[in-house]
């Protein structure tokens, strides 16, 4: 479990205010992180964090660790609830994680600021993605690497759209669009009627 002091907490919520409020989300500094959570820079530098990309990253791990653990107990024992259906689970497991955090992913997606967020989404869900599509077989004539790479990007695309609209549904709301969108082709969509 990721452990974060109540200091941390509030260096980490000053940032995403701090983001809100910058014109050019880019050019924040960490003096203006520390003037907002009413501490030193130096205090932040010394026994916090030693820059904004570090703020970030452990801003990634608290909102990926819950998800990580549900994904990791659904590939050691199946969640048998789910008959093995990896995208069942995630609408029920992990898009309510995701929503939780809801607040904190818009402000990661829609701002500038975090163009590695997709990048550390990718990193995380790859592994789980390889491991369905290695339990499940392959039945494309695409390689394996190549289709895991293009579902784990649908699926970062779909949270993304989801959480950046002004005020997304609930989890619970949404997992019937995620199921659809995740099950249809881009040309379906385009052309269905």
């Amino acid at each position: 479990m990721i452990l974060i002091s109540d200091r941390q907490r509030q260096i980490i919520d000053a940032f995403f205010l701090v983001v809100e409020e910058a014109s050019e989300p880019k050019k924040i500094t960490m003096d203006m992180i520390a003037k907002r959570a009413g501490i030193s820079r130096q205090s932040i530098y010394d026994k916090h964090f030693s820059n904004i990309g570090e703020i970030i990253d452990k801003i990634h791990a608290l909102v990926s660790e819950e998800c990580e653990v549900r994904m990791q107990k659904f590939f050691s024992d199946g969640y048998r609830d789910y008959n093995d259906d990896f995208f069942k689970f995630f609408e029920q497991e992990i898009l309510p994680l995701l929503y939780e955090k809801r607040d904190w992913l818009k402000i990661l997606y829609s701002k500038v600021l975090d163009s590695s967020w997709a990048d550390y989404a990718h990193k995380v869900y790859t592994p789980y993605i390889e491991l369905y599509i290695k339990k499940t077989g392959n039945q494309s004539p695409l390689a394996n690497d190549f289709i895991c790479s293009l579902i784990v990007r649908q699926i970062i695309a779909i949270i993304s759209n989801w959480l950046t609209n002004d005020r997304p549904e609930p989890a619970s709301l949404f997992q019937k669009k995620f199921d659809y969108l995740i099950k249809t082709s881009t040309y379906e969509l385009l052309f269905e009627k």
